[in-house]
């Protein structure tokens, strides 16, 4: 039997069982590879169709089919810019860097995609099961590979730490301690919920913490919560959510983690016990004490909502549609059904092109003649232009 015992941070390296995982994405990405194994020159220009989003020279030996290769050939050609000044979606809609961007270069290994869960993720459809298929997959199996393919392709560090349990508290808060621990050994950790995920793979988190404006003194990045009874704290304001999360290393980071794990102790924050069992836990702690004291105004950035939480199904509740990181708490069925669409819409627009670049290969343009019975009879020009003009007829459109 597997092992799946917990291990210390800073000795969590690779292990096979992702690449077994990750098949299930492997027969659509090969088609990526098979693609650019070929000339773009093969592509006639007239034929060549807008790319979105913008494509870059990339290349690799035509024998490595690893998955990382294979993942380098689906996304590294569209790789958004770090510092670019604007990033285009998929709605046409821009968004400007207000400024000079801080991150001009890749931060790698500096960052660390974080996935914290206490269970085993053993069962069938889990993550852990190491006959995990498609078919029967749970949501937030798919919301945990996200996560390592969004770190595989900018190339940063990813880990699962498998955190103990508490004894007297809701099991969330353990990613509490456990991304105090992890900013012992990284400068930057993203912690995401299972079912959180990035909309566009493609776009690197240095583009984001440009549009963002992390500074030197940020400790930490959350969206705030929708506008409901529900998500406000007891002075009135509403809650950040800490599903999704992007932490800074510092001395003052860590003292943040420390007071915010320790909140329920009521040594410092009288009142937060309450908060163990209750709904939002350890949201709620952080919303009714830590906030009010790490307030120095770049302490903690505060993102909008409709870039950072929610999805489009959540649109109508404040807004929150998710821009750039998607928050499927309306509904988690619609986890997986986005780590499809992070594969396909990147991977179709190339296999088009292949389509076309080939087109003289296999596109037989018969519209030159005529049916009669069995028979193909060359139409005069005459009758060619009858049959533009009576294109389309007896034909509902593309067939159905």
């Amino acid at each position: 039997m597997a092992d799946y015992s917990y291990q210390a941070l800073a000795n969590m390296g690779p292990q096979a069982r992702w690449r077994r995982v990750l098949l299930i994405t492997l027969i659509p990405m090969v088609f990526a590879l098979i693609y650019y194994s070929y000339p773009s020159s093969y592509i006639p220009s007239s034929l060549k169709s807008t790319t979105y989003p913008h494509t870059q020279n990339v290349s690799f030996s035509d024998d490595d089919t690893s998955m990382s290769t294979i993942i380098k050939a689906l996304y590294g050609p569209i790789l958004h810019p770090v510092d670019a000044g604007n990033f285009t979606d998929e709605d046409g809609d821009v968004y400007r860097l207000h400024g000079e961007p801080k991150f001009k270069q890749k931060l790698g290994k500096k960052v660390l995609i974080l996935d914290i869960d206490s269970r085993p993720l053993t069962g069938e459809g889990q993550l852990m099961n190491p006959d995990l298929k498609w078919k029967g997959m749970r949501p937030l199996s798919a919301g945990m590979l996200s996560h390592f393919m969004f770190a595989k392709i900018h190339g940063y560090d990813y880990k699962f730490i498998r955190a103990p349990d508490y004894a007297d508290r809701w099991g969330t808060w353990v990613k509490v301690p456990m991304m105090k621990e992890a900013l012992k050994t990284h400068e930057y950790i993203v912690f995401m919920d299972s079912d959180v995920m990035f909309h566009y793979p493609h776009l690197p988190l240095e583009w984001l913490l440009n549009y963002w404006n992390m500074t030197d003194d940020t400790l930490a990045m959350m969206s705030i919560d929708p506008n409901e009874p529900q998500n406000y704290d007891e002075k009135g304001n509403r809650y950040l959510n800490t599903g999704f999360v992007i932490a800074r290393q510092s001395k003052r980071t860590q003292e943040m983690y420390k007071a915010w794990a320790e909140c329920p102790s009521e040594t410092k924050y009288q009142g937060c016990a309450r908060w163990k069992l209750d709904w939002a836990h350890e949201q709620a702690a952080f919303g009714n004490y830590l906030r009010y004291d790490y307030d120095r105004p770049d302490d903690i950035r505060v993102l909008p909502c409709v870039e950072a939480n929610g999805a489009p199904e959540a649109a109508n509740r404040g807004g929150c549609k998710g821009v750039f990181v998607r928050h499927f708490w309306v509904d988690k069925g619609l986890v997986a059904k986005n780590l499809a669409d992070g594969v396909m819409q990147y991977l179709l627009p190339r296999l088009h092109q292949m389509y076309l670049g080939h087109a003289n290969e296999h596109i037989v343009d018969a519209k030159g003649f005529r049916l009669e019975g069995a028979d193909l009879i060359e139409l005069t020009e005459e009758e060619k232009e009858t049959a533009r003009k009576n294109q389309g007829k007896n034909q509902k459109d593309e067939g159905f």
